[in-house]
C-alpha cells in the first residue's frame, strides 16, 4: 500500500491517531458523541478529524450506523507501527 503525504500527515497527528485507534478497538460502528465522550476532544475537532479520515479512505460512514476503521486505515496504522519501531 503506497502512503500519500496526506495519510502520512494525518498519522503524524496525536488527536488523528487517537480516533483512528479508538476506531479500531471498537469497530464495527461509533457514532460522533461516543468518539467526542471517549476521547475528551470536542465535537468540532472530531467532525474535523473524521472529514479527514473520509477524505483519506482511512474511515467510512455508514448511514444510521456510524464511522467503521477501513481496511486501508488499519493497514495503515500497522505500516505506521512498523515504521516507527
Amino acid at each position: 500500500m503506497v502512503v500519500t503525504s496526506k495519510v502520512l500527515t494525518i498519522l503524524l497527528n496525536a488527536e488523528h491517531r487517537l480516533i483512528l485507534y479508538y476506531l479500531a478497538n471498537n469497530n464495527p460502528r461509533v457514532d460522533e458523541q461516543t468518539l467526542a465522550k471517549e476521547t475528551g476532544l470536542s465535537s468540532d475537532m472530531i467532525r474535523e478529524i473524521l472529514s479527514h479520515l473520509q477524505s483519506t479512505q482511512l474511515a467510512q460512514f455508514e448511514s444510521e450506523q456510524g464511522y467503521t476503521l477501513t481496511e486501508r486505515g488499519l493497514a495503515s496504522l500497522y505500516n505506521y507501527h512498523q515504521t516507527i519501531k
